[in-house]
Formats: C-alpha cells, sequence, structure tokens
C-alpha cells in the first residue's frame, strides 16, 4: 500500500475538522508556523494542503487577515473534484450507504477506453445506494483498476465516501475528473430502487477520475433530478474568430 503523502494527511485533518465544526465557517485557520507545530511538517506541505482545500471552496487565504473558513455548504462545484456523499453532507444531509455489493468484472470495450486497460481486464466494481437523511437518492456504480485495490471486497459496507476511503487506506488520492451529464428516466428498476415513479427524472453522471494524469476510477450515477443540483462557475467568454 502506497505511503501517504505529508500534504495530503494535513488536508485530511483540515478537511475532517471543516466539516465536523472545529473551526467555524467564518474563523481563521492557526497561522502556517502554528499548523507547522501542530503537523510537525515543513511550510511547504501546510500551503500545499491549505492551497487544495482552498480550490475545492473550503478556504480563502486574504492578505493581512489569514485564512479564512468559507461556507462550504452549497450545490456541487463542477470546478473541483466532489463526490456526491461530500456535496450532500455539505448541505446538512446525514449521508449513509443503504446497500453495497462488491464485485469484479470483465471491462466493455468503452469501460477498458476510459480506464486505459484491455478490453476484458478484470475490473472492480462497488454498486450501492446512497440515501439523504433516510432518502434514497443515489444509484452509484464505481469501476476501479483491481491492482488499486486490492482485498477491497473485505470493506464491503464499510464505507460511505469512495474517495476518501480511497485515499485513506489505498492511497489513491484522486485530483482530477472528466465529468459528462445527462438526463434520463428513472426505469422500473432504477424506480424501485430510487423509490421514486417510474418515468421520474433522472440526472446520469459520468465521471472518470484521475491520478496524476493516470485513469483510476470510473463512475456511473443515477441521482433524483429533484432532489439534488449542480453548480458550474464559468469565467470569461468564447471569442469568435475575425472574419
Amino acid at each position: 500500500m502506497a505511503k501517504m503523502q505529508a500534504y495530503m494527511r494535513v488536508y485530511n485533518v483540515l478537511k475532517k475538522q471543516i466539516l465536523e465544526g472545529s473551526y467555524a465557517i467564518g474563523s481563521l485557520l492557526p497561522t502556517e508556523s502554528e499548523l507547522e507545530k501542530i503537523f510537525d511538517v515543513s511550510r511547504t506541505t501546510v500551503r500545499k494542503a491549505v492551497e487544495i482545500l482552498s480550490r475545492e471552496g473550503f478556504l480563502e487565504t486574504k492578505q493581512g487577515r489569514g485564512t479564512e473558513v468559507l461556507d462550504y455548504r452549497t450545490s456541487q462545484n463542477l470546478n473541483v473534484v466532489t463526490s456526491t456523499s461530500e456535496t450532500l453532507e455539505r448541505r446538512g444531509y446525514h449521508v449513509a450507504t443503504k446497500n453495497m455489493y462488491i464485485d469484479r468484472v470483465a471491462a466493455s470495450a468503452t469501460l477498458a477506453r476510459e480506464l486505459g486497460v484491455s478490453e476484458g481486464t478484470e475490473v472492480v466494481r462497488v454498486q450501492r445506494i446512497q440515501t439523504a437523511d433516510d432518502v434514497p437518492i443515489a444509484i452509484m456504480k464505481n469501476y476501479l483498476k483491481a491492482s488499486l485495490v486490492p482485498g477491497i471486497e473485505s470493506h464491503t459496507s464499510r464505507f460511505t465516501r469512495l474517495y476518501d476511503f480511497l485515499q485513506d487506506y489505498y492511497g489513491v488520492a484522486i485530483d482530477a475528473a472528466q465529468d459528462r451529464i445527462t438526463a434520463k428516466n428513472a426505469s422500473f428498476e432504477e424506480a424501485q430502487m430510487l423509490d421514486v415513479p417510474v418515468g421520474t427524472a433522472l440526472v446520469y453522471l459520468s465521471r472518470i477520475c484521475f491520478q496524476n494524469g493516470v485513469p483510476v476510477d470510473v463512475d456511473h450515477v443515477s441521482l433524483v433530478g429533484g432532489r439534488y443540483e449542480f453548480e458550474v462557475f464559468m469565467n470569461g467568454r468564447y471569442q469568435r474568430p475575425p472574419k
């Protein structure tokens, strides 16, 4: 198992403390020098962890004031890699996994292309239903390179946030993602799992997750459209070439 880098350890602890309210919204983090002593790491390590949290919308460093905890309880921001579970928790929901099943399947041609493996290669599939305040909100199917997650079957139903689990247990730190978002109507099977009428509008998210530019995970997520939303921030406008 790969050893977790120091900045990721600092990032994980600070993020957990923010989510749990140890650092309230609007409050300031300890200074860089204080964080160096708390975590026994270098200033470069502290800055890298704070930079990631800033990109994710948790923190903002203000000149002459310090690093402030922002109001992160918003819709899913598509400019950073944020999981469905993290987004729901930020909005105040209690998130849990209703059912989980982990098995191994042969990669289809499409899945193989997305993961960068040969067609037919064995991959790990994690299937689960996610709930928010005990109400089903998403059907999740995650496909992982088997070589990255040996023995993951023994952890069935022992985690809710897959990205955090991959990072903490296997050292797989997802740092980029490519999303494709479409709409669909709930099939009979999906309607039964999500406890909604057949034909209910669903948001379908297909995501490829990367670590250091290498694909490590593919997600297929069906979300109840009326219970979830995405937020996109855009900067600038496409300029037409001169005629």
